[in-house]
């Protein structure tokens, strides 16, 4: 086959598309906590932008190949070539967006087997705040399990007892406290 020299272009272009559209983040593994996966995406964002700017500069390095390919190989070449060329695009303005306003890192809060993320999509949403149970298998891996999901409730805490949820927060309106029940919801053994 003349065109093995394209395999790994190709690969190096097209694995990180796939798992930016297709597989939930961090190849869809959930080990110890949402924050830590979180932050593991974070930091495969800029391995996975190495590895599409390797294999366009792999792409651009077999001219040859370009030369002595058929139609069909060329338009293929070209598309996956135009695809690595928005992933770098995109890629490098979400880096970028990391280094100047940050991560989301900071939106998620633990508590004993409850997480806490604060949804702010800016002017795309409200912003609103999703607890949930984090259930772990005996390996560390988890999965979590919904309670509530809440609109912004300001500055809060938390805490569980008794079969409750009770949320403390402080927003414009003053000091509130906040009830959920959690019968009925956690984790099955």
């Amino acid at each position: 086959m003349k065109n093995k020299a394209l395999i790994l272009p190709f690969l190096l272009i097209l694995l990180p598309l796939i798992d930016s559209l297709f597989i939930p983040q961090t190849f869809g593994i959930q080990w110890h906590s949402p924050k830590l996966m979180y932050q593991a995406g974070v930091a495969l964002m800029i391995i996975k932008l190495t590895m599409v700017a390797i294999g366009l500069w792999l792409l651009l390095k077999a001219k040859r190949l370009y030369m002595e390919a058929s139609k069909s190989t060329r338009i293929l070449k070209f598309s996956v070539f135009l695809l690595g060329g928005l992933q770098v695009v995109i890629m490098t303005a979400i880096c970028f967006w990391y280094l100047v306003a940050g991560t989301q890192a900071k939106h998620f809060m633990l508590q004993d087997n409850i997480a806490v993320f604060t949804a702010d999509y800016g002017v795309f949403a409200p912003v609103h705040h999703e607890f949930s149970f984090i259930c772990f298998d005996a390996n560390g891996f988890y999965h979590l399990q919904p309670i509530a999901q809440l609109p912004w409730l300001g500055t809060f805490t938390f805490t569980s007892q008794d079969s409750r949820l009770i949320i403390q927060h402080k927003n414009q309106s003053g000091a509130n406290t906040q009830e959920i029940s959690l019968k009925g919801v956690g984790c099955l053994q």
